[in-house]
């Protein structure tokens, strides 16, 4: 059973968080910008935080649905953050030339615990695929499943920005000239997130 938790959690966050996003795109940035050993310290901020988000959720969850007045207020605020995330990233990716990037971020780890935190997406992926999990019967409703079910997908986040790394790593040479598409990626993927939540909380 105790594989079984494992894998569940694996196959979900890896799955979860393989398409290109804000979290794996940077990865990438910051393995062309600074080096992999960099890159590598941003995806352990962001399983840190992916661990405690799940770990917590279900302890949190039922006091942000009996407080409905704080979850509207951490929802608009993670609306301005996004529009910030946004117009940074945009404005950076209009400025940089096709050149080597000279400009590095000095701290990766912070910068994962900081993104990986305001993605207010991950708590209610992770709740509804662990209570999918569980109303199959495929799960158990305890702390050690818990765990066991945290490190898979701990594990699995891991995997899937490492392999944007990876990637990164291979054909740095050839991606080096495209930095400047990887910051308005990031800026246009976080500016849809934000009117997404925009019209989620006031439609």
């Amino acid at each position: 059973m105790i594989l079984l938790y494992l894998l569940l959690g694996f196959v979900t966050a890896f799955l979860g968080y393989l398409p290109p996003s804000i979290l794996n795109i940077t990865a990438s940035k910051i393995r062309l910008q600074r080096n992999k050993t960099a890159a590598k310290q941003f995806v352990l901020g962001v399983v840190l935080v992916v661990a405690i988000q799940l770990f917590v959720a279900f302890i949190i969850v039922s006091y942000l649905n009996k407080a409905p007045v704080l979850l509207g207020t951490l929802k608009k605020i993670s609306i301005v953050v996004f529009v910030l995330i946004s117009s940074f990233f945009i404005y950076k990716g209009l400025k940089t030339q096709n050149t080597r990037y000279k400009k590095s971020i000095k701290n990766s780890f912070f910068l994962g615990l900081s993104l990986s935190l305001i993605n207010m997406f991950a708590i209610p992926f992770f709740i509804v695929g662990y209570s999918y999990y569980h109303s199959k019967g495929y799960i158990m409703d305890d702390k050690i499943s818990l765990i066991i079910y945290t490190m898979g997908t701990a594990l699995g986040v891991y995997m899937a920005l490492t392999g944007y790394v990876f990637l990164a790593d291979k054909y740095q040479y050839k991606l080096l000239e495209k930095v400047k598409y990887f910051n308005l990626f990031i800026g246009g993927a976080a500016g849809v997130v934000a009117c997404y939540s925009l019209i989620i909380l006031y439609f």
